[in-house]
């Protein structure tokens, strides 16, 4: 207990100054550094960046700020610098290593947070994957189905796969395509098509739209049309034409072919050959017994073997070697 006692007289005689110039350095390295960090967030909030940007560069500036004050306290309290960087670079280093796909993530969703090919809200399709976009996380990015799935993706996976953005520009283009029979009236075809279209206040009258034939088929003509609306209406509008292109064409007689099954019924009766012999019985199959000295007698022989085969091609050699001198 006198030891313990006499360390702390020690220690407040010889490193009193020091020790509350540091608790009071702490304390205004707190201060400013909470100031700051409000200050740097009013500009950030009054620029245009993401909500999620600013999240990731607060919390980047917010770990500096406190491994500087921590290294400026080190210094006061006489603890070498050189000695600290170099263990926060191992400890560093090693907590890379362990979370290696966590970092991977994370630098890629830096690169999602800065080039932005997608933001909260829009509709986009990764790989074989769609929905909206429900939020952007430094590791992860999650999105909502259309039948009300939450589907959560790393980072790593969307900047390396394909992204289509549904979103991004104001206007789509809405393809179809519509097969009608041969004996159809192709001009009727069109005027169905093009009335159906333009019926619908949601479409853009320009650029007109489209109607043609595509491809004359094995059993069908097939007709290739479109026309563009603004994305939201994406989805309403092309559902509109398929629906009504389907009733005019059968209220005005227009066939659409279809594959048929032809079945006939047989009244013979139908006999299937077959072999009456039986199953031959099993013969068994005779195996050469080998024994442990037989092996080792033949990997014996082998090993003599290849060894002459070498002798004789260096031999061979060395003769070739000897004539060309």
């Amino acid at each position: 207990m006198e030891k313990v006692k006499d360390f702390f007289i020690d220690l407040v005689l010889n490193k009193g100054v020091q020790i509350l110039w540091g608790l009071f350095v702490i304390l205004i390295g707190y201060v400013i550094i909470k100031i700051l960090l409000k200050v740097v967030r009013k500009i950030f909030n009054k620029s245009k960046m993401d909500k999620i940007t600013i999240s990731f560069l607060m919390s980047v500036l917010k770990c500096v700020a406190y491994i500087i004050l921590i290294l400026i306290v080190a210094q006061i309290f006489g603890i070498s610098i050189t000695g600290m960087v170099a263990l926060l670079g191992a400890a560093g280093l090693a907590v890379g290593l362990a979370l290696q796909d966590s970092l991977s993530n994370l630098a890629n969703g830096i690169v999602i947070i800065t080039t932005k090919p997608f933001h909260e809200g829009d509709y986009i399709q990764i790989g074989e994957i769609e929905g909206k976009v429900k939020n952007i996380r430094i590791l992860t990015t999650a999105l909502v189905t259309s039948d009300n799935k939450l589907v959560v993706l790393p980072n790593s996976k969307i900047v390396t796969s394909e992204i289509i953005n549904y979103n991004v520009l104001s206007r789509r283009c809405v393809n179809f395509n519509f097969n009608v029979a041969y004996e159809s009236d192709i001009n009727k075809v069109r005027e169905i098509i093009h009335s159906v279209i333009i019926s619908n206040g949601k479409v853009l009258l320009e650029p007109q739209p489209f109607i043609n034939i595509k491809s004359l088929d094995s059993s069908s003509i097939n007709f290739v049309a479109n026309c563009w609306c603004d994305a939201e209406d994406y989805g309403e509008v092309y559902y509109y034409v398929l629906n009504n292109v389907f009733n005019e064409f059968k209220k005005q007689g227009i066939v659409i072919p279809y594959n048929q099954l032809e079945v006939r019924l047989r009244n013979d009766n139908v006999t299937m050959p077959y072999n009456e012999e039986n199953l031959p019985e099993r013969v068994e199959k005779v195996r050469e017994e080998k024994h442990e000295n037989d092996l080792l007698d033949h990997l014996k022989f082998v090993h003599i073997k290849n060894k002459s085969i070498k002798k004789e091609k260096a031999k061979t050699k060395k003769n070739i070697e000897n004539n060309k001198v």
